[in-house]
């Protein structure tokens, strides 16, 4: 699934392309992607034709994007779950078997949306803000990167929780966009169990964890996320932060920090990739 700096790589590449573009025509080619967003499919394609691209943002792990339209203005929330794909295009490239949506834009091209797997979804919602949207938008919480959220902050939030640091991270309500990929390069570079309790980290663990969770996200926005097998920019390219991971898929092989068989276990419902001896469990607070 994309997470944050893949969601974040598209932002960025489709912003030069699509802002100050209007929207010529609009095909939805799979309707149940527009679906419960309370737009019917023709509604959806009325309001949207013409309308400018006026800005592009990221909140967790959807692409909220600003238009212009005539009758005022809208956001489109999409989020492309497990396989989606948003690209600009020729309009005269073939068009892939799995495409829902396909903004016919006044320069010629297209933006098209595609998901094999058929998760994602697009909302269209009135105004240029608030915070209405899918529930998941509206109960997502802090950007990791956002520059109010200190390591004292984290800290906080953390603070007397019981639950597994890997379970944590993965909640999108404790913090926006972390997903299972991040979540092990993280905890595997601030030297931390994935099935540690939370309560039992100290003052250095936390600051630790958010200088490299921070650190991660930024290295993977900068070579353009991580491409496993669907993900690709908003210019079609593969992302590249696949090339520096050092635990998730690499189960079997020699940890490059002291050379202990990486370990795979299943915690909070998700596989995990771990370090046993760089990632030592530690004491729970209160232990003999």
């Amino acid at each position: 699934m994309p997470e944050l700096p893949e969601v974040e790589t598209v932002r960025l590449t489709l912003a030069p392309q699509l802002l100050g573009r209007r929207i010529r025509d609009l095909a939805v080619l799979h309707p149940d992607v527009v679906a419960g967003t309370g737009v019917a499919t023709d509604d959806f394609r009325a309001r949207l034709v013409g309308a400018e691209f006026s800005a592009l943002r990221r909140r967790g792990k959807y692409l909220i994007i600003g238009l212009r339209a005539p009758e005022g203005p809208l956001r489109l929330v999409l989020h492309l779950r497990m396989t989606g794909r948003l690209v600009v295009v020729p309009a005269a490239e073939e068009v892939p078997k799995h495409t829902h949506l396909r903004f016919v834009l006044d320069d010629g091209r297209e933006l098209r949306f595609t998901d094999p797997r058929r998760f994602g979804r697009a909302c269209l919602l009135p105004g240029a803000g608030g915070r209405d949207g899918p529930r998941g938008l509206r109960e997502l919480g802090p950007e990791p990167l956002a520059a109010g959220f200190s390591a004292a902050e984290l800290g906080r939030r953390m603070a007397g929780r019981k639950v597994r640091l890997k379970a944590l991270l993965l909640d999108q309500r404790f913090v926006a966009g972390v997903g299972n990929i991040y979540a092990d390069e993280t905890l595997f570079r601030a030297g931390l169990h994935p099935a540690q309790r939370a309560c039992d980290l100290d003052e250095t663990d936390v600051r630790r964890l958010h200088r490299q969770l921070r650190r991660v996200l930024r290295q993977a926005i900068g070579q353009g996320g991580t491409t496993i097998r669907d993900y690709v920019d908003g210019r079609g390219r593969r992302g590249e932060f696949a090339l520096a991971l050092q635990v998730y898929g690499r189960e079997g092989e020699a940890c490059g920090g002291c050379g202990t068989m990486i370990e795979r276990a299943v915690i909070a419902g998700r596989s995990t990739r771990f370090c046993p001896r760089c990632q030592a469990l530690k004491a729970p607070n209160g232990a003999p």
